[in-house]
């Protein structure tokens, strides 16, 4: 395949995801979609009478860019996180059972933990604190723990084997939030890799995903 053809497959490509509705990021907006979500999620889950009000998984996602100038951000450090020794933002991301994000917000600069980060989620975190008592989202211990998220069992509290028991349940939904960012990544990775020098086509599959 020549240059001008796979420029052509990746701009056809990225024309079909942003037109087709089925893949839009979207919270569901009836009790009915609602329904459909936790009947995907407690058929992931092996105890499905136990975990039967999930609705989401929920993580933080460091996307890496370059540094920016201080003109444009002010604190340029708050963007460089030590953990990834790199610049970049804190997303937020829910996704449904089938990997498909229901939400997907740049909150902050890239050295904002997680749990910071959600509470800036304002719309997010509104529709979490909103959900009606036994239904729930789950995510990763950086997060707090309610009524509303749950999350894993940490330290020595992990040594009481009903804990250990909920933990490895927990973790069989909470996995799929991080099943979904691979799938970005490989996606992303894929179409820069067709087109290494076309940012104009890179940037709008960018749009998609975030």
């Amino acid at each position: 395949m020549n240059g001008s053809a796979a420029y052509s497959a990746v701009d056809d490509f990225i024309n079909a995801v942003n037109t087709a509705p089925e893949l839009d990021i979207k919270i569901p907006s009836s009790a009915a979609e609602w329904e459909e979500v936790r009947k995907g999620w407690q058929s992931r889950s092996s105890v499905p009478h136990i975990f039967n009000g999930n609705l989401g998984a929920a993580d933080g996602f460091f996307q890496g860019t370059t540094k920016p100038m201080e003109k444009e951000v002010g604190i340029v450090m708050a963007y460089y996180s030590g953990h990834y020794e790199s610049n970049g933002l804190n997303c937020q991301a829910l996704v449904k059972s089938d990997l498909q994000f229901m939400y997907f917000g740049v909150v902050a600069p890239g050295s904002t933990n997680d749990n910071v980060s959600y509470a800036r989620a304002s719309n997010l975190k509104e529709i979490v604190d909103s959900l009606p008592l036994g239904l729930y989202i789950v995510a990763d211990a950086a997060y707090v723990l309610s009524e509303k998220l749950l999350v894993p069992f940490t330290g020595n509290d992990r040594s009481d084997p009903y804990h250990d028991s909920f933990n490895y349940h927990l973790s069989q939904l909470r996995i799929r939030v991080e099943m979904a960012f691979d799938l970005y990544q490989g996606v992303s990775r894929e179409t820069a890799y067709c087109a290494p020098n076309n940012g104009k086509q890179r940037g709008k599959t960018k749009d998609w995903l975030l």
